[in-house]
């Protein structure tokens, strides 16, 4: 093969190398349909609920029924109104609603079962203050790795953070005030505290005796001599 046949035929490779680069590159940059991937990816807020606005709230989960009502400023069990609430957990619970995005809008489907969206596996009903009732409904994984879900507000079936599920499959012992817990430590702390001061204290008294007892016979020694 002569030199110029060889060059001719690197010249070649080089071009075709040349062509796939550009073919890579357009590929990444758009999809079939020549849209953009980023805009695809880019989520679209759903519902934007303000804490303040929630009245009262229902959760229906793997673990039963949670009822809340809101008065602004404190969330109250309405099955058990006097357990103390971590009023955090719940903001934070429900602050996940505010806004809730999603990653891809599927539009309206017939078979809501093939989304686990027909018998939901978990139902949040809000009722806000001005009476409006609003439901999410969450049902099964996505093959992408997020969660279908739906509103009472819309006919669409989106998917989204999968997270959701984790957080609102609760009970309410999950949200349990921690101070109870920390006051019974502290006074544990107090009082073991308070039993070492003791000690110490006896232990002192008994040092003093000794020391007391000791320089009493001593003297007795020196008087004794003395008298001798």
């Amino acid at each position: 093969m002569t030199k110029k046949k060889k060059r001719n035929r690197m010249i070649a490779a080089v071009l075709v190398l040349a062509v796939l680069a550009v073919i890579y590159v357009l590929v990444l940059r758009a999809d079939f349909n020549g849209k953009d991937t980023a805009e695809e990816e880019e989520e679209t807020t759903v519902l934007a609920i303000e804490r303040e606005d929630i009245r009262s709230a229902q959760i229906e989960n793997s673990y039963g029924t949670l009822r809340f009502s809101y008065d602004g400023e404190n969330w109250t069990s309405e099955d058990e109104p006097d357990f103390p609430l971590n009023q955090d957990a719940v903001n934070a619970l429900f602050n996940r609603l505010n806004p809730l995005t999603a990653v891809r809008d599927l539009g309206e489907q017939e078979d809501l079962e093939a989304y686990g969206l027909a018998d939901p596996v978990i139902t949040i009903s809000l009722t806000l203050q001005d009476g409006r009732e609003i439901t999410v409904y969450l049902g099964n994984d996505s093959s992408d790795g997020n969660l279908y879900f739906m509103t009472s507000e819309s006919s669409s079936v989106y998917t989204g953070d999968s997270y959701l599920t984790t957080a609102f499959d609760c009970q309410l012992s999950d949200l349990e005030a921690e101070e109870e817990e920390e006051e019974e430590e502290e006074a544990e702390e107090d009082a073991s505290l308070e039993e070492s001061g003791e000690g110490s204290e006896d232990a002192s008294t008994e040092e003093n005796a000794e020391s007391g007892g000791d320089s009493s016979a001593e003297a007795e020694k020196e008087d004794t001599a003395a008298e001798e």
